[in-house]
């Protein structure tokens, strides 16, 4: 029972501290600030994180790690790259529809007295990177490949991912646009489109 607790405890710290990151920021947000939205003492959040940056770390790990295992069981498989990109960002959009916090707080907490969030984040980009460059670049023709910059063109799709989600209030107020399903289903295949079009046809202009 007690662990059952402990677990209990530990989800909820991290919840709290991920609707409270992504509302008012990281640095914004004090400690006792998730203790009381979450229920418990700062003992309780001291004895599963250690310290709010390592809270940080955990929700960011959670996020990254998230990314690589879709990555990793779509990217690596042996249908055309093509095809593969487009599940990819299929299922990316769809998680990121579910999880719009755990965005917000991933692309935008690189707290300027924490280097080392930026070396954390770094890190995992460039794990999801290899994947890329592993099992997405060798299935491309060589004049395509050789005119692919992946320190260029993963950045502009982490943008194109992300941008809607960081600024949907603003455009669903701007375009009055109903977020639904459908619309999520064509956001995915037209980045797909914008996305793969733009690199992959590049070398063959």
């Amino acid at each position: 029972m007690s662990s059952e607790k402990d677990a209990s405890a530990k989800q909820r710290i991290m919840e709290a501290a991920i609707k409270l990151f992504a509302k008012k920021s990281y640095s914004a947000t004090g400690l006792r600030e998730i203790v009381k939205a979450a229920g418990v003492s700062v003992a309780m959040v001291n004895y599963h994180f250690g310290s709010k940056q390592a809270l940080l770390e955990a929700i960011l790990d959670r996020f990254f790690q998230g990314l690589y295992k879709v990555a990793e069981e779509i990217l690596t498989g042996d249908d055309p790259p093509e095809l593969r990109m487009r599940r990819y960002l299929r299922a990316i959009v769809g998680g990121f529809r579910k999880n719009p916090d755990l965005v917000r707080i991933a692309i935008t907490e690189l707290p300027n007295d924490m280097p080392g969030i930026v070396e954390f984040k770094a890190e995992r980009v460039t794990r999801m990177l290899g994947l890329v460059a592993s099992h997405i670049l060798p299935a491309l023709p060589e004049e395509v490949r050789e005119n692919i910059r992946l320190e260029v063109v993963g950045p502009a799709l982490v943008g194109m991912l992300t941008f809607h989600f960081l600024m949907r209030p603003v455009i669903q107020n701007a375009f009055q646009i109903n977020f639904d399903s459908t619309f999520y289903e064509n956001y995915a295949d037209e980045l797909a489109d914008i996305f793969m079009y733009g690199v992959f046809r590049k070398g063959q202009a």
